[in-house]
């Protein structure tokens, strides 16, 4: 117990940048999924055909896993934070949209 504690107060810088860009991405794609979905889901209680087409596209999204959906977006936006927000904003969607 005490390597583990040890190992903690070591590597407090790394850490706590980790815990840092991880904060980040996370805000980021709360932002931009909210900045999406709360407008979205305004205009889809006027068009209930529309409705069931969107939230429908967000479920089978959802359904994807997420290793998968970044293989699939690293090859087109690349490595790094891009695609996690990419990523995190698609899976933010439907609960948002709901």
């Amino acid at each position: 117990m005490t390597n583990f504690i040890q190992t903690f107060q070591e590597r407090k810088i790394e850490l706590l940048t980790a815990l840092s860009e991880h904060l980040q991405i996370s805000l980021i794609s709360l932002f931009f999924a909210v900045i999406i979905a709360v407008p979205l889901g305004i205009l889809l209680t006027r068009k209930e055909r529309m409705a069931e087409f969107i939230i429908g596209t967000s479920a089978v999204m959802q359904t994807v896993p997420s290793l998968a959906l970044l293989g699939l977006l690293i090859p087109l936006v690349g490595i790094g934070k891009l695609p996690a927000i990419i990523a995190l904003v698609v899976y933010a969607l439907l609960p948002i949209l709901r």
